[in-house]
């Protein structure tokens, strides 16, 4: 299972560090440190699957993109004998990714840092060691203390600045901006796993902060593995055998907190998913025979389907079961979703949906009937579209139609990439979900009676994420809009909810996809957005479009 390491350190002068040395090391080169003319060669070194460097969009900063440049500007930046030339983060990336989704989860990653600090990021794969535990994959990624410019290194980053500097400017203090960091990389890894079609997930919270008594297993980087391999972990296996004992008593005691790990992932599971759960927490085989029994024994559980067997006594399909908490927010939320929908309070008048749809004379009859539909009276709307369907676009004229209506307009979606994305394409005013929930948990930003949000990419949000943003909604008497394609990709934490609320009250349907100039390319789309693949490529292979090659 995929599992949440994130960890970041210093590179500094005072521990006698320096950032040629160890971007050589990572990197797997040869550099060397021209303030004080030490060479750092590791061409020899084995396990690097990649290293990139990535600088800040629009930056000019192309001069960074050279290793020994970069890290050589850095150390020449800094004066002080004991200064930080670096901040290194170290991650565990997802076993369950291939080689080549692992890198572009990387680089997205490297860039979101990059973009948001304005500094230049050096990243490098790591692959698991010969001596190391085979699903240890992990990435090393050092950021410049200094923002990247087109003239070399500039002023300090925001994280970098001391608390009181960032609080006379109203600014978030640095743990406050690691905190983002980790939230970050939790969005943009569920993305990733999401998009391959898993459907675990990470969660940068401690279980501490979950709610779980549940001991969670330690993160085994590098080192530790190597030692423990080398029989050299006696205090550790010690640990782990005393956090399984711990674990498989409280099990015992309150099963539902195995039950809470699972529904984390997602609502609906079967028997494996159980027992999967089981092995991170406990061992031993009669410890786990006896907490499965419990676990399955507990009244928590609900079976939504009955275990399905052929007349050979054959299981043809797993009993499925979900929890009556994840059970009643579900239904809690269609229940909002119905009530808000017979709520006719947030009409907008024809004439502004005619002015904004004039203006568009571009736009498709679909995309015209979709903006008619969200613009009607309902406190609930949804879209339903294949990518490429016009969505973006078909927003931007609804978000004109609201506001000439007087209502503030704003955007939400689970990832920063998806927000910045809504906001580009349709001037909608956007930011990340989870930036909407610490907004609202810090007393900021509360909907209004008078305001429309919207949430892009919907198919992807979880159901008790979605049920909390619905419940919002209600109780300030503001109108939500639903847009994402259920068919396209599935909710990166628990329940299929965007598909239950589009169902329950209706929705307007984009299905033709735009982004291609030629009707093969369209509906070639199509059948890829709808899992299609085989009749996807055979429409490539019949415009000649395929080539075939040995790898």
């Amino acid at each position: 299972m995929a599992i949440y390491h994130l960890s970041m350190k210093p590179i500094s002068r005072a521990s006698g560090r320096s950032a040629v040395a160890a971007s050589a090391y990572r990197a797997g080169q040869c550099l060397t440190n021209e303030r004080d003319g030490l060479t750092h060669d590791f061409t020899r070194r084995d396990g690097v699957e990649h290293s990139e460097i990535v600088i800040p969009r629009g930056s000019g900063a192309e001069w960074a993109l050279d290793r020994s440049a970069l890290w050589n500007a850095a150390e020449l930046a800094e004066k002080r004998i004991d200064a930080r030339v670096a901040r290194e983060f170290e991650i565990a990336l997802p076993h369950e990714l291939t080689a080549e989704q692992r890198l572009e989860l990387c680089r997205e990653f490297a860039q979101e840092l990059a973009d948001r600090y304005g500094a230049a990021v050096d990243f490098a794969i790591h692959a698991p060691q010969r001596a190391s535990d085979i699903r240890n994959h992990h990435v090393h990624l050092m950021m410049t203390t200094r923002k990247a410019t087109a003239d070399g290194l500039g002023d300090k980053t925001d994280i970098e600045r001391e608390n009181k500097w960032l609080s006379a400017r109203d600014m978030p203090s640095s743990q406050m901006q690691l905190r983002d960091i980790r939230q970050s990389w939790e969005q943009i890894a569920n993305e990733h796993l999401a998009r391959a079609g898993l459907e675990i997930r990470i969660d940068h919270r401690s279980h501490q902060e979950r709610g779980l008594e549940i001991e969670p297993s330690e993160h085994m980087g590098v080192h530790a593995t190597q030692m423990e391999r080398r029989g050299r972990a006696v205090s550790r296996a010690k640990l782990d055998s005393e956090t399984a004992r711990r674990n498989a008593e409280l099990i015992r005691e309150k099963p539902e907190q195995v039950l809470s790990v699972i529904t984390g992932e997602k609502s609906v599971f079967d028997r494996r998913d159980v027992a999967r759960a089981l092995h991170r927490a406990i061992d031993g085989a009669e410890a786990f025979q006896s907490a499965f029994v419990k676990v399955m024994a507990s009244p928590a559980i609900v079976e939504l389907q009955a275990e399905r067997q052929g007349p050979d006594g054959r299981v043809l399909e797993a009993a499925r079961y979900s929890t009556r908490e994840m059970v009643e927010i579900e239904r809690g939320m269609v229940q909002s979703a119905a009530r808000m929908g017979e709520a006719l309070e947030h009409g907008v008048a024809k004439s502004h949906v005619e002015a904004s749809l004039s203006a568009r004379a571009f736009l498709s009859d679909e995309q015209r009937e979709a903006v008619r539909h969200i613009a009607g009276a309902e406190r609930i709307a949804a879209v339903v579209g294949l990518a490429g369907a016009g969505k973006s676009t078909m927003l931007s004229a609804a978000r004109e139609a609201w506001e000439r209506e007087g209502y503030h307009v704003f955007g939400a979606a689970l990832s920063g990439k998806a927000a910045d994305g809504l906001e580009a394409s349709s001037g909608i005013a956007s930011r990340t979900l989870a930036s909407w929930e610490n907004g609202w948990s810090a007393g900021r930003g509360e909907l209004g009676k008078g305001d429309v949000l919207v949430i892009d990419e919907a198919g992807m949000v979880s159901s008790r994420q979605l049920a909390s943003f619905i419940g919002a909604a209600e109780r300030a008497g503001a109108k939500i809009v639903l847009v994402g394609d259920p068919e396209q990709l599935q909710p990166i934490q628990a329940g299929a909810a965007f598909r239950a609320v589009a169902e329950h009250v209706g929705y307007a349907s984009l299905e033709t996809v735009r982004r291609q100039e030629q009707e093969w390319q369209r509906q070639a789309s199509q059948e890829f957005a709808r899992h299609r693949t085989q009749d996807g490529l055979a429409a490539y292979a019949e415009a000649l479009r395929v080539k075939c090659g040995k790898v």
